[in-house]
């Protein structure tokens, strides 16, 4: 299902298999993984899981990367790949070189030879672009490190370097919408500690469905990392927030509250 009102300017491309989104702001390579186009066999990571320990033999996994890196970069070699064990922070490094990184959620870099890639399967995959100065980042946005300012620290890694925020280009990926991000009270003490009573009652609504049930609370954690950007200074205009609800979709993409936990992964990667 699509997010009603929301400007979007995301393209599907295919290549030997591989169905992969990409966004017409960002004008270097880089892609957006759906489910389509790997190896995998088992019915709940099949058949592009991009995450390891997930059920798939690391062989598997290496393999789908390999395919997903081809069809994006045209190169499936791993070695070019920053990768880090996401913890659902706001941490996130600079890439001079590919490999596996501590702990954390982000990359930015100014190299041509490192791919930077993050991981998602509901959470949010931002991808900053700075097309004047050349520099990029990739960001892993769960709750928690959105209301702890991923989004914020990003745009500034790239400000550290030099990059005008009004040039900075953002796109996010496929993830779970309000649609289906269904929370609780302290999810929103959690928010409105962390970034104001304001910006949670702007971002986490109160519904009754069906018509007449209890209300519940649903989360906009695409809202909330638009918000954070613009604070950070990037234009509204500049700012693609995502098609598709990863929840909604489950035959087409990763969804962990879909499954239940029980799913694959997705991967968005960035390079210049």
């Amino acid at each position: 299902m699509q997010i009603q009102d929301r400007a979007t300017h995301f393209r599907e491309k295919e290549k030997n298999g591989v169905v992969y989104l990409q966004a017409d702001n960002i004008p270097f390579p880089h892609g957006f993984s759906t489910r389509a186009g790997g190896v995998s066999r088992a019915e709940h990571l099949f058949s592009l899981n991009l995450g390891y320990g997930r059920g798939d033999e690391a062989g598997t996994v290496d393999e789908n990367y390999r395919r997903f890196l081809g069809a994006v970069f045209g190169k499936g070699d791993l070695s070019f790949c920053a990768m880090a064990p996401q913890v659902h922070s706001a941490r996130i490094f600079y890439a001079d070189r590919g490999g596996l990184y501590p702990e954390g959620d982000g990359f930015y870099t100014d190299r041509p030879d490192v791919i930077l890639t993050v991981k998602v399967a509901d959470c949010l995959p931002i991808l900053l672009a700075d097309p004047e100065k050349k520099r990029i980042a990739a960001l892993h946005a769960g709750w928690r490190g959105t209301a702890a300012g991923i989004a914020l620290k990003g745009v500034a890694a790239l400000v550290g370097m030099g990059s005008d925020p009004e040039s900075i280009v953002a796109a996010i990926g496929p993830s779970i919408g309000v649609c289906c991000y269904e929370v609780d009270d302290a999810f929103y003490q959690a928010v409105a500690h962390e970034r104001g009573e304001a910006f949670a009652a702007s971002h986490i609504v109160r519904r009754a469905e069906p018509a007449g049930s209890a209300e519940r609370l649903y989360a906009d954690l695409a809202g909330m990392n638009a918000a954070l950007l613009r604070q950070a200074g990037v234009p509204a205009e500049k700012i693609l927030l995502p098609e598709h609800c990863t929840a909604c979709e489950p035959e087409r993409f990763f969804s962990h509250r879909a499954s239940g936990g029980r799913r694959g992964t997705m991967a968005a990667a960035i390079s210049l």
